[in-house]
């Protein structure tokens, strides 16, 4: 072979490697590799698959402040809830002081959403703060916001026994400190002390119930059947999830000595203490509260503690 035969061939396979026609039919000529397998799960997608299942759902509505501003706030005081504090001992300070709590203390969901919901609950709602009174003894409550048309406050326990000596305190030290409450409800047992020492009309003491409770519209006598301390510290022990309800009943048609031992002098205190303003209605009520299977096991884990004289410590002293 000589070299001019050389040269054209090599002349000729670098024409045809330069040419594009002939290299495409090439590539198509060979074979495709298969599909390789998908890669295996690692730790990170696993977690956030996870994560996505746990993750709280967006918004069903999105165009919710497209709405007009007088629906919107139609729906924001719908959303306001009915609610009954209960107030229980949470602590006791270094004066001796009691610290009560109420048992549905967790502020409303409407606090949180946005600015404007805020707003409209800063509107609606009070801030409940009572401090005890200067001196070596007195009792304290945590603060919780409240709405006055539509929560009630349920006096019972040792927070009814408090208020009932309040009432019937001559001093003025405790005027207005129940401000804002518009319904109240007060153990039957608690207003039935409550008449058993108070004096006749014009006569000390009497019940000093407009001072204490200015706003008061509606006074709830409230017959509690379950006063078992178990029944109460379940209800206490959670606070936020409104284990504590009222049913009303309709007024007694019977006579009955209990109810007029503590219906007609209530009646003739409001009627006396409220002459020159509009006298609030009374009311009856059964109370009722959610049966808590956290409260139960918390209940019978502080019993046995205390029966066996060991103190809870680290994570159990949450329990």
């Amino acid at each position: 072979m000589t070299k001019e035969e050389d040269i054209t061939r090599s002349a000729i396979a670098e024409a045809v490697g330069n040419d594009e026609t002939i290299r495409s039919t090439k590539r198509e000529r060979e074979p495709r590799p298969q599909s390789l397998p998908p890669p295996p799960l690692t730790i990170t997608r696993a977690q956030k698959r996870i994560s996505t299942i746990f993750k709280k759902p967006p918004p069903r509505f999105p165009r919710f402040m497209d709405l007009p501003a007088e629906i919107r706030m139609q729906i924001w005081e719908e959303s306001f809830e009915y609610r009954v504090h209960e107030l229980h001992p949470c602590a006791k300070l270094y004066n001796d002081r009691m610290t009560f709590r109420s048992n549905s203390s967790q502020t409303p969901a409407i606090f949180h959403v946005n600015r404007e919901s805020r707003a409209i609950a800063l509107k609606n709602y009070q801030l409940m703060k009572f401090d005890p009174v200067r001196g070596n003894t007195g009792k304290g409550i945590l603060r919780f916001y409240f709405h006055p048309e539509r929560d009630t406050l349920l006096l019972n326990s040792l927070m009814g026994l408090f208020m009932m000596f309040v009432l019937l305190e001559e001093e003025a030290d405790y005027a207005g400190t129940m401000k804002g409450w518009q319904t109240v409800a007060f153990d039957a047992e608690r207003a039935q002390l409550i008449t058993l020492l108070s004096g006749i009309h014009g006569h000390a003491p009497q019940p000093r119930i407009k001072e204490v409770f200015p706003s008061l519209q509606k006074l709830i006598i409230a017959f509690d059947y379950t006063s078992r301390g178990k029944t109460r510290f379940r209800t206490s022990v959670w606070p936020g999830e409104n284990g504590t309800s009222l049913k009303k009943f309709p007024w007694p048609v019977m006579e009955s000595t209990e109810f007029d031992n503590i219906f007609n002098p209530m009646r003739e205190y409001l009627e006396n203490d409220f002459e020159k303003g509009s006298v609030p209605e009374i009311h009856v009520a059964k109370v009722k509260r959610k049966a808590f299977i956290r409260g139960d096991i918390r209940y019978a884990f502080r019993k046995s503690c205390a029966f066996v004289g060991v103190r809870p410590r680290g994570i159990f002293r949450r329990i």
